[in-house]
């Protein structure tokens, strides 16, 4: 049986890969030139993104009745968001919470309004919703979350505003207009006076600048813009559905919340504050709590246990069970990796240092530099005439340099 080529699907291939997703801007000049800088419009094709979502699969995810709520089904009309109250009745979900559920009756009228229907947190609802929210999670680092948005043709959904992560619209429907402007809210938090509805249209109106990029997609096409860039979209026909997925990256804001977290296990920390009136003893104390938090700041391992709870934030989408096993997972970081072949043996060349292959893992290199990410019974599938002690060793040689991450 010869190797499948890079991109033939076996087992739980990805539907897709962010390579294909940028495609025909490489992995690299999207990080180098547009990641958290500016915006990109990649053309695209139907055909592109037909395994991500369909609007056949969306009608599918609104007859799943059991797992919406005004919290996950919003609903919004020319620029203003509907109550709950207006489209949903209370109801028991499936843990037998009382939640106000869509009521599909009121969600028809809105639509023949011209109402949008906005589906949240639907990243894993779907194998190609998974797999595309996979790809961008494992290319980024950062935690992923999707929203459907089906749209009707010259209603707008949402006024002019910026998001507190940057988002990957996918176009899978229909047409729509976006524009982007040149105002960007610096550093955007989901919190009071750090995200869009803190301030007034007023003020929106005036922060985000002069139109700078506008762009009608079609379906295959994508546009990536980075967190607090402002924009606003509008649709050229009805039923337009686009998907947007959001990334968000960990701030320094994040790890101050972590550390604060272990705080605990100190001392000097449990300790009553003296009297505010006592103001000299009360200085000492704040001088002393300083100190101890620079030393534990200054512990060699503080850094590292941060980017072990950032990582498993960034890939929890993950986790789970297969059976009769649990999942062997690897994560590709393939930027800056080079193969040569050097006579019945290839050199990697990768960030972290260089490793030889044995003779015949060129194919599986191939292989793996060709997806995200990918279960080792995939591998071992893939290459059935390999024995399982070589491909551990080629799996433990690239762990080694950093072309793949166990997860």
């Amino acid at each position: 049986m010869a190797p499948a080529m890079p991109g033939e699907a076996i087992l739980s291939e990805p539907i897709t890969t962010f390579a294909r997703l940028l495609d025909p801007v490489t992995v690299d000049e999207f990080f180098s030139d547009y990641y958290d800088q500016k915006a990109l419009h990649v053309p695209g094709t139907p055909e592109k993104v037909a395994g991500i979502c369909s609007w056949d699969a969306f009608n599918d995810l609104l007859q799943r009745t059991a797992i919406w709520s005004d919290r996950s089904f919003k609903m919004a009309l020319d620029g203003t968001t509907l109550t709950a109250g207006q489209y949903c009745e209370a109801a028991a979900n499936r843990d037998g919470m009382r939640v106000m559920r869509p009521i599909p009756e009121k969600v028809v009228e809105y639509l023949g309004q011209g109402a949008s229907i906005v589906l949240d947190l639907a990243e894993t609802l779907t194998p190609g919703l998974r797999a595309a929210s996979q790809a961008i999670q494992m290319a980024t680092g950062c935690q992923v979350s999707c929203n459907i948005y089906c749209s009707q043709q010259a209603h707008q959904a949402f006024p002019s505003h910026f998001d507190t992560m940057d988002v990957f619209a996918i176009h899978i429907e229909g047409k729509k207009t976006w524009r982007i402007y040149e105002g960007r809210f610096d550093g955007p938090l989901e919190r009071p006076g750090f995200n869009q509805t803190s301030f007034s249209p007023d003020y929106h109106g005036k922060a985000k600048g002069e139109l700078a990029m506008e762009v009608e997609l079609k379906p295959g096409d994508l546009l990536y813009f980075p967190k607090g860039m402002y924009h606003d979209a509008l649709s050229s026909t009805d039923n337009c559905l686009h998907l947007s997925f959001g990334t968000t990256q960990p701030t320094g804001l994040d790890f101050m919340r972590w550390f604060n977290d272990g705080l605990d296990e100190a001392p000097l920390f449990r300790k009553p504050m003296p009297p505010h009136d006592d103001v000299a003893a009360h200085d000492r104390h704040i001088e002393a709590l300083r100190e101890n938090l620079m030393e534990i700041m200054q512990q060699g391992d503080v850094a590292r246990q941060f980017r072990a709870d950032q990582r498993d934030k960034a890939f929890a989408m993950l986790s789970g069970v297969a059976v009769p096993n649990t999942l062997s997972r690897y994560r590709v970081r393939g930027r800056g990796v080079r193969v040569v072949r050097r006579g019945k043996e290839s050199r990697v060349t990768a960030p972290l240092g260089n490793c030889n292959m044995p003779e015949g893992g060129e194919g599986m290199i191939e292989w793996m530099l060709a997806r995200d990410h990918f279960e080792r019974r995939e591998l071992a599938a893939q290459f059935p005439d390999v024995n399982e002690q070589t491909i551990l060793d080629i799996l433990q040689a690239l762990s080694s340099v950093g072309v793949l991450e166990a997860l």
